[in-house]
């Protein structure tokens, strides 16, 4: 009965786990943050699709019946209506399109951006629960065998082969590891209701691999030119550019036709107007100087923001060497070598009790040195996470790890 429930909780959590592949995928759909950009894209399609319009017409009702000076009548009133219509003429309304259509791909390389910025912080807290809960289960471990040696001293100190200052430092390191136990306990279902906040979904348990990821550096770099923040950039520059010629565009862009009919006791007839745009002023020439400039200074701040993802890049990819040799390192080299000690104090226990101690405590240690590796590999997740923000898509995952 007791095996059935056991099996009964280890199916019910596979039922409900999720990967991280699903909880990104997930989220991509569901987020309310990137709805919200979705629809700035579907507003920026509309304005496209009206940006060669032309201005609404005026019509103008018209009467001269109302009279100021009291003592004169008016015996010709007049009646009529005019019709008011801006007529562009140029490329103005084209280039007002193609304004249009940068600030479309702007919003659109944000939606991206912010894909890539909510991809890497899921990573980041899913990667960091798995390695909390592996480090929980070697707690775990840890007090088992604390709990053991707290009961062979016990025993030893009956036979004078042990003493109180031993079974007392046992009991601190217990309660020691408890506490670390406790405060890890609280940053995982911190990270789950993280995730939560996010994802607006109740997630209760991450079931993926801790694997290392098969990084192409090349290409990664070369990627970076692409990323939707430097293209956002690059869009914006053309605009301010498409803002210049429209500056231009404006000194000679319009024609105002106005329409009249009037009629009177006597009469009816018609009025003709045409007006044109007369670039005394020069404000045109103004603005036209602030869009170059503004087209300018945002260049310097792609130049910027490439040479700034890129050292970032290069040094997130040398932590990331760094976090796989350390791990490494530990788990074929040091580890090894404490469980051929361990092996070697397995065989001399025989008879000897006390020695049961020592192979206790040499168990603790090694839990120690796995616990050292998880911290190395905690950096490189955190690497990886922060690197999905600026690879741009181009991370794959290899094998995994134990």
């Amino acid at each position: 009965m007791k095996n059935l429930a056991i099996l009964s909780i280890v199916l019910a959590n596979t039922l409900f786990a999720t990967s991280i592949s699903e909880l990104v995928e997930n989220s991509l759909s569901s987020s309310f943050d990137l709805k919200a950009l979705e629809t700035k894209v579907q507003i920026a399609d509309q304005q496209i699709a009206i940006s060669k319009n032309w201005q609404n017409p005026i019509l103008v009702l018209k009467s001269n019946e109302i009279m100021l000076n009291k003592h004169k009548l008016n015996n010709n009133k007049e009646y009529g209506v005019e019709f008011i219509q801006e007529i562009p003429i140029g490329n103005k309304l084209e280039i007002e399109k193609q304004i249009a259509i940068k600030d479309r791909n702007i919003q659109s390389f944000d939606l991206e951006d912010k894909k890539l910025e909510l991809k890497s912080k899921l990573n980041l807290f899913a990667y960091t629960i798995l390695i909390y809960e592996k480090r929980e289960n070697l707690l775990d471990e840890y007090l088992q065998n604390l709990e053991k040696l707290y009961n062979l001293n016990k025993e030893l100190l009956k036979i004078d082969k042990s003493d109180l200052n031993t079974i007392l430092n046992t009991k601190i390191n217990t309660q020691k590891i408890k506490t670390e136990q406790d405060i890890l306990k609280t940053k995982i279902d911190n990270l789950y209701l993280n995730l939560e906040q996010i994802t607006y979904e109740k997630y209760t348990k991450i079931d993926d691999s801790l694997a290392f990821k098969n990084i192409n550096e090349t290409k990664l770099l070369e990627d970076l030119s692409s990323h939707p923040k430097i293209k956002s950039n690059e869009e914006e520059i053309l605009k301010y550019k498409d803002y210049s010629k429209l500056e231009e565009a404006k000194k000679f862009s319009n024609v105002v036709l106005g329409l009249e009919y009037m009629q009177n006791n006597i009469q009816d007839y018609a009025n003709i107007s045409l007006g044109f745009t007369l670039p005394i002023y020069k404000t045109e020439n103004i603005n036209k100087i602030k869009a170059k400039l503004n087209a300018n200074e945002t260049q310097n701040k792609k130049e910027i923001i490439k040479k700034s993802f890129e050292i970032e890049t290069k040094i997130i990819l040398n932590n990331i060497k760094q976090n796989i040799t350390s791990f490494n390192t530990y788990q074929n080299e040091i580890i090894p070598l404490k469980q051929s000690i361990q092996n070697i104090i397995n065989q001399n226990i025989k008879l000897d009790i006390s020695k049961l101690e020592d192979s206790i405590n040499n168990l603790n240690e090694l839990i120690d040195l796995e616990l050292k590796s998880l911290e190395y590999l905690e950096e490189y997740f955190t690497n990886y996470s922060r690197l999905i923000y600026y690879s741009n898509q181009s991370i794959e995952s290899t094998k995994g790890i134990k």
